[in-house]
């Protein structure tokens, strides 16, 4: 499967300013000025996850910290040298509702027009034969060309 590049500060800052709705006369709101607040932002949240603070992204979903500790050593590989199997942290994220049924809708909608996956994330050639074996897709459906990695 193809490798996307992921959505940065500074794609993102591009795509604020390229909106309709950026309508402020000459684009007073610079890509650079976009650009530094999201990367503020980005830093803020940094900072609270590595303090334990749960942070919200609206019509997104949440990044929740955890800290973990192993009760046993089954399957579970030395952590340091010393041995032992010291304590660690963790991220778990959620989508909100909203976000999670667009997501599965155009899931849908593309398997229907014939794209196997979501615009920017294919199925991975595991998962077409998992969907053809049990009848989803149809068993001559192939992965395009240039999005196998």
């Amino acid at each position: 499967m193809a490798r996307v590049k992921a959505l940065s500060a500074y794609k993102m800052a591009k795509r604020i300013y390229n909106r309709e709705d950026n309508v402020y006369d000459k684009k007073v709101i610079t890509k650079q000025l976009i650009t530094n607040i999201l990367l503020m932002y980005m830093d803020e949240c940094r900072k609270a996850l590595a303090e334990g603070e749960r942070i919200e992204i609206s019509k997104v979903g949440s990044i929740i910290p955890e800290v973990k500790v192993h009760i046993g050593n089954f399957n579970l590989l030395m952590c340091n040298k010393d041995g032992g199997n010291p304590p660690y942290t963790k991220l778990k994220i959620t989508r909100n509702n909203l976000l999670s049924e667009t997501m599965n809708r155009n899931l849908l909608r593309n398997i229907e027009n014939g794209i196997y996956g979501l615009d920017k994330l294919p199925f991975s050639k595991q998962q077409m034969d998992i969907l053809k074996k049990s009848g989803y897709i149809p068993e001559d459906a192939e992965i395009e060309k240039g999005d196998e990695g």
